[in-house]
């Protein structure tokens, strides 16, 4: 998407006591089923809820103690970050994430975006289902191109974006405590082993992310592969190649 990570902007909306829900549709990149023409975007949603402590303060973004939890996922089997990076250091694709033209599945980054191949939905017909929730989310009520009434949104350059903000004291009380009860029983439920916990407990989605953050503000600098480094470089000197 031209959006960049969506968690970026709902985390804000949750920092303001505010559930933030995003979606975005962006270029086809990504097949509906297998062997079929590219149609989705890598289509990803967001959501940011409010789990704020008591005893924090409200604009402190350096701590972790009052991270709102935040869910970011693309509806494709990788996100298209995760292709372009394969494809820029040259390294092969998961397994299982992309087609080739022929409707069989490929490790090649290249071949999956400019061969004639695609990347896959997750979970099959599920992402799919997903995929098009956010494409009649984020496409057609938000004014962006429409797939079948354009060329490709590649060539109108045109794609969507849907927020939506709820304010929780409207529809029921208590809704922090309520947030952090549910969070704290699902941490502590075990199988944290597969879950990618620490102690046992179950990883909440956005804790990584969070801890990662707080670590690179620490130090004051964010590393980057040296590939990624000069793509960005070579994009800002003299823009999109077009692919």
């Amino acid at each position: 998407t031209s959006s960049g990570q969506l968690a970026f902007y709902v985390e804000r909306m949750a920092r303001k006591g505010l559930i933030g829900i995003a979606f975005a549709n962006s270029p086809e990149f990504v097949a509906a089923a297998p062997g079929g023409e590219a149609v989705f975007g890598t289509n990803p949603l967001a959501v940011g809820i409010p789990a704020r402590r008591s005893d924090t303060n409200d604009d402190d973004d350096s701590t972790t103690a009052n991270q709102p939890f935040t869910f970011d996922m693309a509806t494709s089997a990788i996100a298209l970050f995760g292709v372009l990076s394969a494809k820029a250091k040259n390294e092969p694709l998961p397994p299982n994430v992309a087609y080739a033209k022929d409707g069989s599945m490929t490790t090649d980054a290249t071949e999956a975006l400019e061969g004639g191949g695609a990347i896959a939905t997750f979970g099959g017909h599920k992402g799919a289902g997903l995929a098009l929730c956010v494409e009649l989310l984020a496409g057609a009520l938000s004014g962006g191109a429409v797939l079948g009434q354009v060329e490709s949104k590649k060539v109108a350059k045109s794609w969507g974006h849907t927020f939506i903000a709820i304010r929780p004291e409207d529809l029921v009380d208590d809704y922090d405590e309520k947030v952090g009860s549910i969070l704290e029983t699902v941490k502590a439920s075990g199988g944290g082993g597969g879950g990618g916990g620490e102690n046992g407990l179950v990883r909440i989605p956005g804790e990584n992310s969070a801890k990662i953050a707080a670590e690179r503000r620490a130090v004051g600098y964010m590393p980057i592969p040296i590939q990624i480094w000069e793509s960005i470089v070579e994009t800002s000197q003299h823009g999109l190649s077009g692919k």
